[in-house]
């Protein structure tokens, strides 16, 4: 089993950021592994919802189901999967700062099968591919706030 965490400061009010990094159609946006995301539950996302996403990883298509397991606006989001060969929990955390919002988000997981015995290799991109994603994120937001978009 592996956690990885990555912490990134954005200069937005925390329920623009919060809205921005929990909504599925956004996800392709900002995490580049992400084909496609997509509320398989009625809207709004909530505790129980069930969100599908189709990835591309290490040069696999793979696809996971997400069953919410927190969704506190603008605080907090977490989900987890149980679904294919990587077993995981996710979890968003949204602070308030002097500048706009922390955001803390961490992924633990459990690689099975194969995955087991390459596990220092998936956990290092899972890391880099979380703080890639949040660095976008943060350049996507911060770029739609100095336009007026948000």
């Amino acid at each position: 089993m592996f956690h990885v965490t990555e912490t990134i400061d954005i200069a937005g009010p925390p329920d623009a950021v919060f809205a921005f990094l929990t909504d599925p159609a956004r996800r392709p946006q900002w995490d580049h592994t992400v084909m496609s995301e997509q509320l398989l539950t009625p809207p709004p996302v909530a505790p129980g919802s069930r969100i599908r996403t189709r990835m591309s990883v290490m040069g696999r298509e793979v696809e996971f189901e997400w069953r919410v397991t927190a969704f506190d606006a603008p605080r907090e989001m977490a989900a987890e999967s149980d679904s294919g060969t990587l077993p995981a929990r996710m979890r968003f955390d949204f602070t308030a700062t002097d500048t706009g919002c922390r955001v803390r988000s961490s992924l633990e997981a459990e690689p099975t099968g194969l995955l087991r015995f390459v596990e220092p290799i998936v956990e290092g991109t899972a890391r880099s591919t979380l703080a890639e994603g949040l660095a976008r994120a943060k350049r996507l937001i911060e770029e739609e706030r100095s336009a007026g978009r948000t």
